[in-house]
């Protein structure tokens, strides 16, 4: 079962989410350059982020537990170099096409967690993510 706040959370990351995305294919049609519009947008995440922590826990967490340190490093390169592909499929494509593609990533996510971390598959998991990859079709049509 879901938890409420679990919801509530994943809901405020879809509007934000979606926001981003039109707001980084708006700089794109405006003639932002891909990778000068990813630095800006990286230094108010790094003013944003730790005023954040602040704001939610009282102090600035540390970095990383050690345990975690590899797959934040490898997950930094990982969204950046997504972030600098998507920046540069909007600079040349439509919105509406090249955003649903990336965002294929949850599926990927989705079975690597089923596979690797053995979380549950049930039978609405397994019919979303065939929804999803197939609306993501039908929108790169």
């Amino acid at each position: 079962m879901v938890a409420r706040g679990e919801v509530v959370l994943a809901l405020v990351a879809f509007v934000c989410l979606g926001l981003t995305d039109f707001l980084r294919k708006k700089g794109s049609v405006e003639g932002a350059n891909p990778v000068g519009y990813l630095l800006l947008e990286t230094v108010v995440m790094l003013a944003v982020i730790p005023a954040a922590a602040l704001l939610l826990e009282g102090r600035i967490p540390e970095i990383a537990g050690r345990g975690s340190i590899p797959y934040a490093l490898i997950s930094g390169v990982t969204i950046a170099v997504a972030l600098i592909a998507l920046m540069m499929g909007l600079s040349v494509g439509e919105g509406s096409v090249v955003i649903p593609i990336s965002r294929l990533g949850l599926a990927l996510a989705a079975v690597l967690s089923l596979s690797l971390l053995g979380e549950t598959l049930t039978w609405t998991k397994a019919l979303g993510l065939v929804f999803a990859v197939a609306a993501v079709f039908l929108l790169s049509r």
